[in-house]
């Protein structure tokens, strides 16, 4: 058992480098670009492969992983996967996982408040916060994004750079808290116990707020023609 622990740990290790390194380079390469292709697919199919290995981590050493740690997974997996199958299919329009995605969003937000509420008064977390709060925020953000899934559905799916903008702000927010975790998170414990106070730490995750936002301004204010005019010229490329 000693073994089985110490191999999901390499894997969970490998599995969030993989994820941090990989998100932050489709982050910066030019969206539509096959290198930007190329790291997003490796982002995503190494945030689904992180569910099964917390699940597998927290069969295996009940305690090892908190509830919490197990709910900020799952919910990230849903925020990346949503975010990926709006962009993913050469024309826009509903596909299963457009259908899936609401539902999905309003079993985390029931399970968050859920959750939340049991851990109101009694349970403090690593920063000395209640517990509770971080539920209710995940759990809120789930509801948005359950309205936005449901908006979605109803319209026949974002068309535009609004199905690029919805690509970008749910992959990044996905990036943005695995980066947390990693840097100023659980995952600090990789780091030396001298730093992980440092506050440089912290500026990995601002990093990935102001890429964010900047590609969010430039999608929003480009003319629609202009931007997928450049976005046809780099599918191009990828086919030759």
């Amino acid at each position: 058992m000693i073994f089985d622990i110490s191999f999901i740990v390499a894997v969970h290790m490998l599995t969030g480098s993989a994820v941090v390194l990989s998100g932050a380079m489709a982050l910066l390469f030019t969206k539509g670009s096959s290198q930007h292709k190329v790291a997003g697919r490796l982002f995503v199919a190494s945030m689904v492969l992180m569910g099964p290995v917390v699940a597998a981590g927290a069969w295996l050493s009940p305690g090892s992983i908190s509830a919490l740690g197990i709910f900020f997974v799952f919910f990230i997996v849903y925020l990346v996967v949503s975010g990926w199958s709006t962009i993913h299919r050469s024309e826009p329009g509903i596909g299963l996982l457009d259908i899936v995605a609401p539902v999905a969003a309003i079993c985390i937000y029931i399970a968050g408040l859920m959750m939340g509420f049991s851990a109101l008064g009694d349970e403090i977390g690593e920063d000395g916060l209640p517990l509770s709060r971080a539920y209710f925020f995940f759990s809120a953000l789930a509801f948005l994004a359950m309205i936005l899934d449901v908006h979605n559905i109803f319209i026949g799916g974002v068309r535009g750079k609004h199905r690029i903008i919805r690509h970008v702000w749910r992959l990044s927010c996905g990036l943005f808290f695995a980066v947390s975790s990693l840097f100023t998170g659980p995952g600090a414990i990789v780091f030396p116990e001298s730093i992980r106070a440092n506050p440089l730490l912290s500026a990995p995750q601002i990093l990935v707020v102001l890429i964010s936002i900047f590609w969010i301004c430039r999608l929003s204010f480009t003319k629609q023609r202009v931007l997928s005019s450049e976005i046809e010229k780099e599918t191009l490329k990828e086919d030759l």
